[in-house]
């Protein structure tokens, strides 16, 4: 996709970007340690050295310059050529922990963890959202292409009635623990590279299903946050994408364990895996299939995401299954059954997806 770049004034150790990709204006800001574009004045990390023991060098609230060192920190985690560090957020000391929610302070705290030093940023509204991928200097992964990407395939999906939020999503050395992980702040993090992974699946769209899914699920429902970030980040892709076609994601969800082995309802049949992605993946199949079917295409299971994004209550198997029963209009009762391990109810007409 075609993109345009537009310089704009910034300081010595910073570069503002407008760009346009796919249509939309993503914001980027190139930021080295020392640099606060579009901070307050205030705490501002002023250099990264080290590895191992990293030092870090900072401006405290009276501007004073000021220093502490973190040991213990994995050499993937850091890079002293290009001055960054991701730490632990609980070494911080407390005037950098009170900005750490604003890349322009060259710190950015998610979940356990914070990245400190000199960053790329790029930020696009989708949705009434607010969008910031963050890259730590040097680090081959272009911020505004993913910003890009994400709002050019989730974009046309509105997921929230109440969609007044920012989502941060850092890119980081794969060091970390998982291929991605988002928080309950809306902060995560993605160890792979590419935007798309080959097939109908994408790391970075997965995650910021995770990030818009605002609603609480009772027991028997809680499958339904990997199963949709899986189903749906596949679905969005399909539909969006050229390279992704309706084969590719019947293949994805064909590729999944087999549904026997798997109670959705029941955590004990899927802990500790990750059958509950792929067999939920492929019931939300079925779901979105008959939703389409039965409203001749006008709603899909997006609509119900978003509807459940409403619920104050914690989203139970029955308050689901009325919710899609609302749009189709039909007896819909194969679903909580399914959930509860009758795959044998999924009409067949529907298990391709």
């Amino acid at each position: 996709m075609p993109s345009r770049f537009q310089e704009l004034p910034g300081s010595a150790a910073s570069v503002v970007l407008v760009v346009l990709f796919a249509g939309a204006v993503v914001t980027v800001v190139v930021l080295d340690p020392g640099a606060t574009v579009g901070a307050d004045d205030g705490p501002s990390v002023e250099s990264v050295s080290g590895t191992g023991t990293v030092t870090v060098t900072y401006t405290d609230t009276s501007g004073a310059s000021d220093q502490f060192t973190v040991a213990g920190v994995d050499p993937a985690l850091a890079s002293p050529e290009h001055g960054w560090a991701i730490v632990d957020r609980s070494s911080l000391p407390s005037v950098l922990r009170a900005v750490d929610d604003d890349p322009g302070n060259g710190v950015v705290g998610f979940g356990e963890w914070a990245l400190i030093g000199a960053v790329a940023t790029a930020t696009v509204p989708i949705d009434g959202t607010e969008l910031s991928v963050v890259v730590p200097a040097g680090r081959d992964v272009d911020p505004a292409r993913k910003a890009g990407f994400i709002e050019a395939f989730a974009g046309p999906y509105p997921l929230s009635p109440n969609a007044d939020r920012s989502v941060v999503l850092l890119s980081v050395p794969d060091a970390l623990p998982h291929e991605g992980l988002m928080y309950s702040d809306d902060r995560g993090y993605v160890t792979v590279e590419a935007f798309w992974d080959g097939d109908a699946h994408s790391v970075w769209l997965h995650e910021y299903v995770h990030a818009r899914q605002d609603f609480r699920t009772a027991d028997g429902m809680v499958w339904f946050r990997e199963a949709s970030a899986r189903y749906l980040s596949a679905r969005f892709m399909q539909e969006q994408y050229e390279g992704v076609t309706a084969a590719d994601l019947r293949a994805e969800l064909a590729a999944s364990p087999g549904d026997e082995r798997v109670v959705l309802a029941n955590r004990t049949t899927w802990a500790g895996t990750t059958d509950h992605y792929h067999a939920g993946a492929q019931l939300l199949a079925a779901v979105d299939a008959e939703i389409r079917a039965e409203t001749g295409g006008e709603h899909a299971l997006v609509d119900v995401f978003r509807a459940m994004n409403a619920e104050d209550e914690p989203v139970t198997v029955e308050r689901f299954v009325g919710l899609v029963e609302r749009r189709t209009g039909s007896d819909e009762r194969w679903i909580a059954a399914a959930i509860a391990g009758d795959w044998a109810a999924v009409p067949a007409n529907s298990r391709s997806g």
